[in-house]
């Protein structure tokens, strides 16, 4: 999802922020620094206000609503917002937004039924981890390697999207300040590092909901700012854009049956993105009550559509001030090049480093807690940084040597790892928050088969036009549900005839 955004910073960044010009990189390294203050600053407070741990988990964290939806939307919104959402509109026009639309739709549909029910089970068997949801109930060795199942999977493929992010982060240094190839990954791979090592878990919803603020902030600068050199064009700008053509401004171009089945598709995976991410479902877990959870769906999805349409239709509008552009994806990098002073410039840089940063942070401690946890079955009641510092600071020089040796072609095929997180964890998810039938085995077949079917998927060359994660849930709860009845019918069937020999002894005797 983050190859896009590789994209800006070998390039755009590379012309926005050249060395040709020197006032602008002070500015921005200024603004870079203040950024980092505050995320320290944030990082220390949540050190400071993490709870002594009372035996429950996650829940002793007691999220309000605004921490809850802050730093979930902050944890979810990736690079790919600012590159391939304006790359998508510059490209497609307003009917770019099917995509925002169909993220929409499943965000509804995730909030009205999940997050309140993860809070609810989550208090109820004091987890700590995502894996610690779906193994509740289970005996207790299918609990320890299910546990330790689940969390080889997750960790693999968050090590590769946490790598991805630091060569983001590597080429962001590169572009924006002129850092060498050599120091410019261990450099920002390090800061998200101690910072996140400082903070924990509370630290990093703290960082995240600052982040989150300078997201806010910056995308309705940006959008001031098109408005402005839009405006100065006058009819130029219109005319402008007549030339990409007549469907351009046509929200539903290929008809309303074609628009509902690419929405619906979108919204499929917005669901299981929403399951089987652990940095996010960690958000839900930590949240005061299940009411306040749930009450926090208005914030989450405010910013989430807020950063997602705005940018999609800053790509749709900036074609009629920058019509040739060779790279859509450029967009944002291009235009704040031509038409924003240093100032503007240097909140550009604060906004892109908290968008990677966010994600990283998010990610590396779900890694962290994952790892601890699940793999090592260390206590998981204690969320202090003191007990997650090791892990943290393991996971995050792992994942930047993993950085070092990777490419940007094997970049975008690790990257699609993350969907597999989804096939697999959401069905087994989705099976213990409705408390449908459940057994040892439908787990963890509910498991394999979520992620076979997407790698299938996936090897087939489908998830470009349907994304690999919802093949993987149907096929995952359809196994799952099997299993389980399967199991509960050949246990019933076992269990009759020796209800029926007992009766019978007891009547003979």
């Amino acid at each position: 999802m983050d190859t896009e955004f590789s994209v800006l910073y070998t390039k755009g960044f590379r012309q926005t922020f050249g060395w040709a010009v020197p006032s602008t990189s002070h500015t921005s390294a200024l603004i870079f620094v203040l950024t980092l203050c505050g995320t320290f600053g944030a990082s220390w407070l949540g050190r400071h206000h993490t709870p002594p741990s009372a035996g429950h988990g996650l829940s002793d964290q007691r999220l309000n609503r605004w921490l809850v939806g802050l730093s979930g939307g902050a944890a979810a919104t990736s690079g790919f917002v600012l590159t391939g959402l304006v790359g998508l509109g510059y490209a497609f026009g307003l009917s770019g937004l099917h995509y925002t639309i169909g993220w929409l739709l499943g965000d509804v549909l995730f909030w009205w039924v999940f997050p309140q029910r993860i809070n609810r089970v989550a208090r109820e068997t004091s987890a700590a981890t995502v894996t610690d949801i779906v193994t509740s109930g289970l005996s207790p060795h299918a609990h320890k390697v299910t546990k330790r199942a689940i969390g080889i999977l997750i960790v693999v493929c968050l090590a590769g999207y946490v790598s991805a992010q630091w060569l983001a982060g590597e080429k962001f240094l590169q572009g924006a300040f002129g850092f060498g190839a050599k120091t410019s990954l261990p450099a920002f791979a390090a800061l998200i590092i101690v910072y996140t090592t400082l903070g924990g878990f509370r630290g990093s919803i703290y960082t995240d909901a600052l982040q989150a603020g300078i997201r806010i902030v910056a995308t309705a600068i940006v959008m001031a700012a098109l408005y402005f050199a839009a405006k100065s064009l006058g009819a130029e700008f219109w005319r402008r854009l007549s030339l990409a053509g007549p469907d351009y401004l046509n929200l539903v171009p290929g008809g309303w049956g074609s628009t509902a089945l690419i929405v619906l598709g979108w919204a499929a995976s917005c669901i299981g993105f929403g399951l089987g991410q652990p940095h996010m479902v960690t958000r839900y877990m930590a949240g005061d009550t299940p009411s306040e959870t749930r009450a926090a769906w208005w914030i989450y999805i405010g910013f989430v559509q807020y950063t997602q349409i705005a940018m999609t239709l800053f790509g749709v509008f900036v074609r009629g001030v920058l019509p040739d552009l060779t790279d859509p994806e450029e967009g944002l990098s291009v235009f704040f090049h031509s038409f924003a002073g240093p100032l503007l410039t240097g909140i550009l840089v604060a906004d892109i480093f908290s968008t990677i940063a966010a994600t990283s942070n998010s990610i590396l401690i779900a890694i962290a807690q994952t790892a601890a946890y699940d793999l090592l079955l260390k206590p998981s009641r204690n969320q202090d940084p003191k007990t997650l510092w090791p892990m943290t600071v393991i996971a995050g020089l792992v994942t930047m040597a993993i950085a070092s040796m990777m490419h940007a072609k094997i970049s975008s095929i690790v990257l699609s790892m993350v969907s597999l997180v989804g096939a697999g964890v959401a069905p087994a998810m989705i099976a213990r928050v409705f408390e449908w039938r459940r057994s040892d085995l439908s787990v963890i077949a509910s498991v394999v088969s979520g992620v076979a079917v997407a790698l299938l998927w996936k090897a087939g060359g489908l998830g470009d036009a349907f994304n690999e994660a919802g093949p993987g849930m149907i096929a995952g709860l359809l196994v799952g549900q099997t299993v389980a009845a399967l199991q509960s019918r050949a246990t019933s069937g076992a269990a009759d005839p020796a209800e029926a020999q007992k009766r019978s002894m007891s009547s003979g005797e």
